[in-house]
């Protein structure tokens, strides 16, 4: 038992690890040495890693919905199983949670997890709809936030490698509408919500609204939290370079007062002739600037760059440009960049047309981009950003 969830760990001849929300919901589970995930919106992923030839190689896959189905099916059987183990006293039970143990309190919640079987979960996708538009895509350190949609979709929605919104037209919630969403999330996450940590300000570009505005929406999740007694915690949203270049300091620290502490930036590359060729509105001094800026305002950064866009053409002026950008970036310790892969868009997503045709690289050349951009990141030992991969095939929310 934790404070912000409930974990089942059950041994039949394999170990079976089962992570529930407080209110019930499958969250993850580790089984036959694979990791499962759950979205909220009721897809799960497999993940794990192979070796071949001397090279680790990670493995991700989308579960068809029949498996999906059983496999909840078989989680809330083991969670009526160790219910039944715990009424016996054959069951072990671990209390992390700050509040004092109860065995009738982990009774309670794993009886929550017992009757969420494939039945309960498609209910609970439905009431998840009513509260949400599906979430397109969150920085990995975002995947656990509590997201709260202030816009939907993307404003500029023309990049050409980019097709997470090419189906959602661009819209603002008013102050009204905003309020009932933060209220509908709080009804449909109830307990769950102990396992969400800090708020992510949906979707794309939320931070485009009027200081004003943003600020009379993050007062909205403040008097929210307050009345559910939660911490907000840390605020964080994306920002688009060719809008934020026009925000100063005052603006951003205003933002900082208000709960903003991480804004997560799209530089992708800083070679400005590939930015041109994939329809980015932007160049790399203006998210220099922008950087800048940010962090002169007293808030963290959060860079990200794509490994194998441009193809064969721009792959060499693409690594020497964007390592030259990412190195003269005022960055350090609280800081994220990114280096995330380029996943080829489907033929059909439709969108901006690229002027020209590429030779696309292999996966085994897009690995050394990736490689290249690492090693080439100089920055203070101890005293620099923190480097991570982002594998937007692993986000699920």
């Amino acid at each position: 038992m934790k404070d912000e969830s409930l974990v089942i760990t059950a041994w039949n001849g394999e170990e079976a690890i089962f992570t529930y929300d407080r209110a019930g919901r499958l969250f993850a589970a580790w089984v036959g040495q694979r990791l499962y995930r759950r979205a909220l919106d009721g897809r799960m992923i497999e993940k794990h890693t192979v070796t071949v030839h001397g090279v680790r190689t990670p493995l991700r896959r989308p579960l068809p919905a029949e498996e999906a189905s059983a496999f909840l099916d078989r989680a809330a059987h083991v969670a009526a199983a160790a219910g039944r183990a715990l009424e016996r006293g054959e069951a072990e039970l671990l209390w992390t949670a700050r509040a004092r143990p109860s065995e009738a309190e982990a009774a309670r919640l794993v009886s929550a997890a017992a009757a969420f079987d494939s039945r309960a979960a498609r209910l609970d996708v439905a009431r998840f709809l009513q509260a949400y538009r599906p979430v397109g895509i969150l920085p990995p350190d975002q995947y656990l936030a509590l997201v709260l949609q202030v816009t939907e979709g993307c404003h500029w929605n023309r990049c050409a490698f980019c097709t997470f919104y090419r189906d959602v037209p661009f819209r603002v919630k008013p102050i009204p509408e905003f309020v009932a969403h933060v209220e509908a999330v709080g009804r449909f996450l109830a307990e769950g919500v102990s396992l969400r940590r800090g708020i992510f300000l949906g979707e794309a570009n939320a931070l485009l609204l009027p200081v004003d505005d943003l600020l009379a929406r993050l007062q909205v999740v403040a008097e929210w939290c307050a009345r559910m007694g939660r911490d907000p915690g840390p605020v964080g949203a994306f920002l688009d370079v060719f809008t934020g270049k026009r925000r100063s300091v005052d603006d951003f620290a205003r933002l900082r007062a208000a709960g903003l502490r991480r804004v997560y930036v799209g530089v992708e590359s800083g070679d400005d002739d590939l930015l041109r060729f994939l329809n980015k509105p932007q160049q790399a001094a203006e998210a220099a600037a922008l950087v800048q800026t940010l962090k002169a305002a007293g808030l963290s950064v959060g860079v990200i760059v794509l490994a194998g866009i441009g193809g064969r053409e721009f792959a060499n002026s693409h690594v020497a440009r964007t390592l030259g950008l990412l190195n003269s970036l005022p960055l350090g310790p609280g800081d994220l960049i990114y280096l995330s892969t380029f996943r080829q868009p489907p033929a059909t997503a439709g969108g901006a047309a690229p002027a020209r045709d590429l030779r696309p690289l292999s996966d085994a050349e897009t690995r050394a981009q990736l490689r290249a951009l690492h090693q080439g990141l100089r920055f203070p030992p101890g005293g620099g950003p923190r480097v991570a991969h982002y594998d937007i095939e692993e986000f699920i929310y």
